[in-house]
């Protein structure tokens, strides 16, 4: 990987562990607010798949070896067997499945990153919803009360604001390439 390649994936650490730490608890649920899944949407919509999935695993490593970069300043890996272990599972998914879409559809658009986007939404929630399940032992009905359905208006717009960057990223991006060469 180039030194350019690396650097980037480090700053994508750095920007997601940023926005862990901009949170809100709410007081019915153990997962926070958090601007982790617009930067967590952005990244594999506008940088190549190896440098936006070596972000996100950056981030989860340094986590799970114990720095506190997780929401709420915490770390280690017993993380992964709380309610928020599955979200943190949910956001490397997410990372790839939007990154492999977007080499299927490689031209950026608002209509299609707000699509990709709602496809890694989607994986985000099954993922939570489900550690729910397993780490407090409650019902489907009961998980999605507690780690969808409050998340859900603010996720959707961080959808469309994540989509919109992208589209505004991508051509800049697309700019500068053409004016370099």
């Amino acid at each position: 990987m180039k030194t350019q390649s690396l650097t980037l994936s480090a700053l994508i650490a750095a920007i997601i562990f940023i926005s862990a730490q901009i949170a809100f608890p709410l007081p019915f649920s153990p997962v926070p607010v958090t601007l982790q899944v617009f930067t967590v949407l952005l990244f594999p919509l506008i940088l190549p798949a190896r440098i936006a999935v070596t972000g996100i695993c950056v981030y989860l490593a340094l986590g799970l070896i114990g720095l506190p970069v997780f929401a709420g300043v915490s770390g280690g890996i017993g993380i992964l067997l709380t309610p928020k272990g599955g979200y943190l599972l949910g956001f490397l998914l997410a990372t790839i499945v939007i990154s492999q879409l977007a080499k299927l559809w490689p031209r950026s658009d608002l209509i299609r990153n707000l699509l990709l986007s709602l496809v890694g939404l989607g994986v985000i929630y099954v993922c939570g919803v489900t550690g729910m399940v397993l780490t407090l032992n409650i019902s489907l009905a009961k998980a999605l009360v507690l780690g969808l359905w409050p998340f859900l208006p603010g996720d959707l717009v961080k959808v469309g604001l994540a989509s919109f960057c992208a589209v505004s990223v991508s051509k800049r991006l697309a700019l500068q390439q053409h004016l370099i060469s």
